[in-house]
C-alpha cells in the first residue's frame, strides 16, 4: 500500500469503536460517489440470518460460492451447512446503515468497516497541504488493519506514508491520541 494505518483508539465495545471512526470520518471530506466498504465473517445461523435481512442487497461468499443475501438458503440446515459466511457490502456507512453494520457486528468473529478515499484537509500551522492520496478511516474489530486475529476493536486513520503528524493532528481532533506505530496501510 502507499498509505501508513495509525492506531489512534482501541476498545472491546464495538458502539464506542463506531463512534470514535465516525467522528474522525467528518474530519475529511468524501468524493462525491464513494462509498464505505464493510466486511464480516459469520459463523452462526442467527447471525447470517440478521445480516442478510439488514444487509440484503450484500454479498456472502464461502469457499468460492457467493450469494447475493436474497438468494442465501432459507433452510436452516442447508445455511448451516454454508457456515463460516463472510459478508462484503458497500454502502454509504452513516445513519441506519451503520446502525445496521453495528449490530451485524455484534455476533461477528471479524469485521471492518472503511471509509476509503477521503481528503485530509490541509493544516497550515504544520506545514501540511489537504492530502487525499491512499487516505481513509478504518475500524477493526477483532483483527489489525491487515485483517491478522487481535483481541479488541480498533480505529486507524491511514495518511501518507511518514505523516505521523497528520495522523496525530487528526486523532486529537477527534480527541484522541496514536496509540502505537503505524501499521501497513491500503
Amino acid at each position: 500500500g502507499n498509505a501508513q494505518a495509525y492506531p489512534i483508539y482501541r476498545s472491546f465495545d464495538v458502539a464506542s469503536v463506531t463512534c470514535v471512526a465516525s467522528e474522525l470520518v467528518r474530519c475529511g471530506d468524501r468524493q462525491e460517489g464513494k462509498t464505505g466498504y464493510f466486511d464480516a465473517e459469520l459463523r452462526d445461523v442467527a447471525g447470517v440470518l440478521a445480516a442478510r435481512d439488514l444487509f440484503p442487497g450484500a454479498w456472502f461468499s464461502h469457499g468460492g460460492s457467493d450469494f447475493r443475501g436474497a438468494d442465501l438458503p432459507s433452510d436452516v440446515a442447508a445455511l448451516a451447512g454454508l457456515l463460516p459466511l463472510q459478508l462484503d457490502a458497500e454502502d454509504l456507512l452513516e445513519g441506519e446503515t451503520l446502525s445496521r453494520a453495528v449490530t451485524v457486528l455484534g455476533s461477528a468473529v471479524w469485521g471492518q468497516l472503511a471509509w476509503m478515499a477521503l481528503t485530509w484537509p490541509a493544516v497550515p500551522e504544520l506545514g501540511l497541504g489537504p492530502e487525499h492520496a491512499r487516505t481513509g478511516v478504518q475500524a477493526c474489530f477483532n483483527i489489525d488493519a491487515n485483517h491478522e486475529p487481535v483481541a479488541g476493536h480498533t480505529v486507524y486513520v491511514h495518511v501518507h506514508p511518514g505523516d505521523e503528524d497528520r495522523a496525530r493532528h487528526l486523532a486529537r481532533t477527534v480527541g484522541q491520541d496514536l496509540i502505537g506505530p503505524p501499521e501497513y496501510g491500503w
